[in-house]
């Protein structure tokens, strides 16, 4: 049977509470009085007295350049002001996408709190794509859109160009964009403060923004437990990480063990400067009261490969005079 696309409209079209709206990036909740339309190959199912709307079969709910698909969508609605239903919550199951125009979010289960402005994804592994940045976790991805921050809970890894960093759980920070100069807006947090005060960064300069950026960017981004932190030349791991987008700073304390070339420094608080390259180690994190923790370090010697060598001078053995009339005598 050929499949229907099924929508709610008009007098079944269900609203959201009527709330201010979210300046950028993923805005469901945020919508103000924009409708929330639910879509169907399948069909949809009303059950009135449950107050929910299951649609599924490719299922869509859409609001503004929002839209959320699954193979079946459950939508939670409620009598709102003046008599109109509005939505507080849609659970989404199977084959989970939730994108806007630039950003896009999957998994194979996803909970949308419309109250709460807040959804959250289970996947192996859940992943967040901007246009800059990839976000994994094994275990659940959380959006909270008021704070504009992704928190990933499960072998979380955060991927940057050839930045790598990772932890077991992982948090990252966006900030509206400052459309005006093509630059990030806002200053850095107090964290990404912190890690930048120990030395005056190299100046990154900032690409121009273009149309398919989004409106968000990334500002910086924290890891917790088991923490690891690729470049494109050492390998730095440790107990927590920051990295902050602006300075180009990432900083590791804890254990801290640097890896490059087969050498290795040890420690408890390393600061790279991903513009430069340049790693510094330390004892101890800045502040902390000095103890015996000392920086030490272990340096493999680079091995020449014998066949690579070149030969500066030849020749030939001398050949003994006794040594054939020895050998026949050794074979009798």
């Amino acid at each position: 049977m050929r499949a229907v696309l099924v929508a709610l409209v008009c007098a079944l079209v269900l609203l959201t509470a009527m709330r201010p709206a979210a300046a950028q990036g993923f805005n469901m909740a945020g919508g103000g009085d924009t409708p929330i339309q639910i879509y169907a190959d399948n069909g949809i199912e009303w059950a009135s007295q449950s107050s929910r709307v299951i649609a599924r079969g490719n299922a869509k709910a859409v609001r503004g350049d929002m839209t959320v698909t699954a193979d079946t969508l459950t939508a939670y609605y409620r009598q709102g002001p003046g008599g109109s239903n509005e939505i507080w919550r849609i659970d989404a199951d199977g084959n989970v996408t939730i994108s806007n125009p630039t950003d896009t979010a999957t998994g194979y289960k996803g909970i949308y709190d419309l109250d709460k402005a807040i959804f959250i994804l289970h996947g192996t592994p859940a992943r967040l794509v901007t246009p800059t940045e990839t976000f994994t976790a094994d275990d659940t991805l959380e959006y909270w859109e008021l704070q504009h921050m992704a928190v990933l809970r499960g072998n979380a890894v955060a991927i940057q160009k050839e930045k790598k960093l990772q932890g077991d759980v992982l948090t990252a920070h966006f900030k509206e964009r400052d459309d005006s100069t093509g630059t990030n807006g806002g200053g850095k947090g107090a964290s990404g403060a912190k890690a930048g005060a120990k030395e005056a960064p190299a100046k990154k300069t900032a690409a121009p923004a273009s149309g398919d950026q989004g409106n968000l960017d990334l500002q910086y981004t924290d890891a917790y437990g088991h923490v690891i932190l690729t470049t494109e030349t050492e390998v730095v791991t440790g107990d927590r990480g920051h990295y902050d987008v602006d300075t180009g700073i990432a900083t590791i304390s804890g254990a801290v063990k640097i890896v490059r070339q087969g050498n290795e420094l040890n420690g408890g608080y390393a600061h790279v400067n991903l513009n430069t390259g340049i790693s510094t180690l330390f004892g101890n994190p800045p502040g902390d009261v000095p103890d015996s923790r000392r920086v030490t370090g272990t340096f493999v010697p680079q091995k020449k490969d014998m066949d690579q060598q070149r030969a500066v001078f030849r020749g030939t053995a001398p050949t003994h005079p006794d040594s054939a009339s020895d050998a026949g005598e050794g074979a009798k």
